[in-house]
């Protein structure tokens, strides 16, 4: 059984990048009853060559995107052929124009490449809404979520993220990790290192294994498919590590309000995660 969603906003530049996250799109598209939107952004080029605004510029534009929904989009989702397709094409700056839309359709979830993690992190930043993330590295086969890694800060806000993650182990039937990073500055890991701070370390971890039992629906406490882990170090690079290590299929975090993962999440960043993780990354907004 596989998590499905029946509005996904799928932005698309027509490059190899954009058909990855295609590939996620339809696995994640509920094959009884789904909207598949494809956007296509145009930056603000016409505007500052309006000569070039002509009824021959849309038109080819237009032709572009309908042979791209022809080619590349109905035949992904050839299996699937009750899934609704729709167009749309938008003038300006892409993020902006891809978190409006998303807020405006209500989507359940936003599927796009990651680039270079640009304007992916400012999409995450200014949605309210989920967003899907490929990973730049390629990542796993999209039909084999297997291992779901989530991460946690323990914020009270934190838990809507848990509980999103467990309803996608329940729906993919996978293992699920959570994991709670100890950050640890500099001099305090030099102490580590040289045991003046064992101690301390030791309850610290004691005390973030018990916030993580706590976080545990009753009925997964002793599911030996939950799998409970405390590390130490950089947010972003541990938890870019622990996917790696794990082979996970996906990896969840985090976003609290507009500046996103930039400030807020375990002092990482969107764009740290983007460019280092091998799996793909859904972002919940809290």
């Amino acid at each position: 059984m596989a998590m499905t969603f029946k509005k996904i906003l799928f932005p698309t530049d027509f490059s190899a990048n954009a058909d990855r996250a295609l590939e996620h799109a339809v696995h994640l598209a509920d094959p009884a009853d789904a909207e598949l939107i494809v956007q296509h952004v145009v930056s603000d080029y016409f505007e500052r060559h309006s000569h070039w605004a002509t009824l021959f510029d849309i038109h080819e534009l237009q032709k572009r995107m309908d042979g791209y929904v022809v080619s590349r989009v109905l035949p992904a989702f050839a299996k699937n052929p009750a899934v609704r397709v729709r167009q749309v094409i938008s003038k300006g700056k892409p993020a902006e124009e891809i978190s409006a839309l998303a807020e405006k359709e209500l989507v359940d979830v936003v599927v796009m490449g990651s680039a270079k993690g640009v304007v992916t992190n400012d999409v995450i930043r200014r949605t309210l809404r989920p967003v899907f993330a490929t990973s730049m590295k390629g990542g796993s086969h999209p039909l084999e979520v297997k291992r779901i890694l989530v991460a946690t800060d323990f914020s009270e806000h934190s838990k809507k993220v848990v509980r999103y993650a467990f309803d996608l182990k329940k729906a993919f039937n996978a293992t699920l990790y959570l994991l709670y990073v100890v950050e640890t500055p500099r001099a305090l890991e030099f102490g580590v290192r040289q045991g003046a701070f064992f101690q301390t370390i030791e309850k610290m971890r004691k005390w973030a294994n018990d916030q993580l039992v706590n976080l545990t629906p009753d009925e997964y406490v002793n599911d030996a498919t939950v799998i409970r882990i405390v590390d130490e170090g950089g947010a972003s690079d541990r938890i870019a590590d622990v996917a790696g290590e794990l082979g996970a299929d996906l990896t969840i975090v985090g976003t609290h309000g507009y500046e996103g993962l930039r400030r807020h999440f375990l002092g990482g960043t969107t764009d740290d995660l983007l460019t280092k993780i091998d799996s793909p990354l859904l972002a919940v907004k809290l």
